[in-house]
């Protein structure tokens, strides 16, 4: 006498859906993470702003020059005089895009005193860094 029916067992399965959702999950949060890091190479300052400014590709390094006097390569502090030694070091090629990301209340006679030093060593691409505005 049997009391309990033979139940058929359910064969596992592997569920796609919530894995393909979870998928482009970590898609979209890579590329997120991705674009911060690419912008974050200067420290914040307030630009100056242009409506002439227009969006730079790729840069690898950026001067920065605060209010205060201090001066920044890449978030390294260093200072005008110092700029040169650490610009050959660190940078190998001479045609590399460099950044003025420079305070929009500090004296032009800074950022021009920047861009002489820069160009005297041989780099050819300056470029000052705005906020553009439409």
């Amino acid at each position: 006498m049997k009391l309990f029916k033979e139940q058929e067992t359910k064969r596992a399965r592997i569920e796609l859906i919530p894995m393909i959702d979870t998928m482009f999950f970590l898609l979209v949060f890579f590329i997120f993470v991705t674009l911060s890091m690419v912008h974050q190479k200067g420290l914040n300052v307030k630009l100056p702003n242009s409506s002439q400014g227009s969006a730079v590709k790729l840069h690898n390094f950026v001067v920065t020059l605060k209010k205060d006097g201090s001066v920044f390569l890449n978030k390294e502090r260093t200072t005008l005089q110092g700029l040169p030694a650490i610009l050959k070091q660190k940078v190998a090629n001479k045609k590399d895009l460099i950044i003025i990301n420079g305070d929009k209340k500090i004296y032009l006679k800074r950022v021009v005193k920047t861009i002489d030093i820069i160009k005297k060593d041989g780099f050819l691409r300056v470029s000052i860094a705005v906020n553009p505005v439409k």
